[in-house]
């Protein structure tokens, strides 16, 4: 018995919501004894009573999204027939835009494809017209992990033989996410093929694109990156370039750490700075703590709305590595800011860091999310808070629901419900089951399959995944 029940939770935790639905389905159709050991399995069979009626509203929707609307959450709640199909009407399309954009599309969900899948799609994608093959290059990218050594090589090579130098800077960034995955002698020849660049603006683009996976890289390799960063010329190339190695700023050393720090407040114009600022708040917890208070006054003293607005969302990365009287003050400015969208961006970006937030701190991001006038930002912001249900109290969980069933645009009811979904093993049940009925009647194709997908995919990711594990 403990096998079977072993076997039914490791088909109910496949990373593929269509999957699980699939393979718990044909465990019941096959005898009564598995069945009834599904459904004995409480948690597994409050997941499939769950997911049954959300997939079903999801494969009608199926035939009337084009593959070029498909993403990786959608990818994901089909089957291993159905991606199979997107593949194949994919590579049978005869204009090469219209299969750049189905490349693009399926390339984001490369992790859920059956091989030979994704070799085939490599394939198509290199056999497209130069810039949109870098474009397809670059939806690829992310999910390089998950190809073979061939086929890894394979867009490295053909990013690096790009005659463009647009198209080349464009393809080496795509690259950059899934620079863990590839072998030291590809990394190195992307970091020099961006560092050899002739146009700064593309230089700057590739850059950034590595910042990315700058702590895969090699020291050597990472100084190269920051030495580059530095001696671009213009401020914005210069501001941008660091915002992109701001990530990877744990893997850099002290003085490195400090040239950046001092490069962005050094930024004569707002919008470099803040832009600059931004960046540096993925890297947040590596700072020494001055280095950390300087960054947050900075924001602070900025006096364009945007430019501060902006300053502060990208801090929010780095939060939980800020002292308590630093979080208070980017909230109080955050809330602060007059125009609702610069309200609702940094509001959203904040929500990265909302469990690391004291109680009234949260209160007020939550109250001020709901609060918001224009339904597209208040849309974005109640999304954002979603990854961050758990944090919040049941009152704050329930205010957000309320928010989000609230609004009157699909499309933004539809964001907003797909982005609760991040949270949606923090509610209650009537919660679950108010943003389930809300996105089943949703009546427009598109908003009703993300707003299903986000639900689906936030269920299997946190509360049957815990669960098994």
């Amino acid at each position: 018995m403990e096998l079977v029940q072993g076997i039914i939770r490791e088909v109910a935790a496949n990373d593929s919501a269509g999957d699980a639905a699939g393979g718990l389905r044909a465990l019941m159709l096959s005898n009564k004894f598995l069945k009834a050991s599904v459904l004995g399995e409480q948690s597994v069979k409050k997941y499939y009573e769950f997911l049954q009626p959300l997939m079903g509203a999801f494969n009608a929707l199926k035939p009337h999204l084009a593959i070029h609307q498909m993403n990786r959450h959608m990818l994901a709640l089909m089957g291993p027939k159905q991606r199979q199909k997107l593949v194949t009407a994919a590579l049978d399309l005869s204009n090469s835009w219209n299969k750049a954009k189905a490349i693009v599309a399926l390339g984001a969900g490369l992790g859920v494809l059956e091989r030979p899948q994704p070799q085939v799609l490599v394939a198509a994608a290199l056999g497209l017209p130069e810039t949109m093959k870098a474009t397809a290059i670059v939806a690829l990218g992310t999910g390089l992990g998950t190809l073979e050594r061939s086929q890894q090589q394979a867009l490295v090579a053909a990013a690096l033989g790009l005659a463009d130098e647009g198209d080349k800077a464009r393809a080496i960034a795509g690259l950059g996410v899934g620079l863990a995955a590839l072998e030291r002698s590809q990394q190195q020849a992307l970091v020099t093929a961006a560092l050899g660049l002739a146009d700064d603006g593309y230089k700057t683009k590739a850059i950034v694109g590595l910042g990315a996976g700058l702590t895969a890289l090699e020291g050597t390799q990472q100084q190269a990156l920051v030495t580059a960063a530095l001696a671009l010329a213009g401020d914005w190339n210069k501001a941008l370039a660091i915002a992109g190695v701001g990530a990877g700023m744990v893997a850099l050393e002290r003085l490195q750490q400090q040239a950046l720090v001092t490069a962005a407040l050094g930024m004569a114009g707002e919008e470099d700075k803040a832009l600059a600022i931004a960046g540096l708040g993925a890297g947040l917890e590596a700072l020494e703590r001055p280095q950390q208070q300087a960054l947050v006054t900075a924001a602070l003293d900025l006096t364009d709305e945007w430019h501060k607005a902006y300053a502060i969302a990208g801090l929010g990365a780095g939060l939980a590595a800020l002292e308590r009287l630093q979080q208070q003050a980017l909230v109080t400015a955050a809330l602060g800011l007059a125009g609702e969208g610069y309200r609702a961006h940094a509001i959203a970006m904040l929500s990265a860091g909302l469990a690391a937030l004291e109680r009234s701190q949260q209160q007020a991001l939550v109250t001020a999310a709901f609060g918001l006038v224009d339904e597209g930002p208040k849309a974005y912001a109640i999304a954002r808070l979603g990854a961050g249900l758990t944090a919040l109290e049941r009152p704050q969980q329930q205010a957000l629901v309320i928010a989000a069933l609230g609004l009157a645009g699909e499309g933004y009811k539809s964001y907003a419900i797909a982005g609760l979904g991040a949270g949606l093993a923090a509610l209650e049940q009537p919660q679950q089951q108010a943003l389930v009925t809300a996105a089943l009647g949703l009546a427009l194709g598109l908003p009703r399959a993300e707003a299903i997908a986000g639900l689906v995919n936030g269920y299997q990711a946190s509360r049957v995944r815990d669960y098994l594990h």
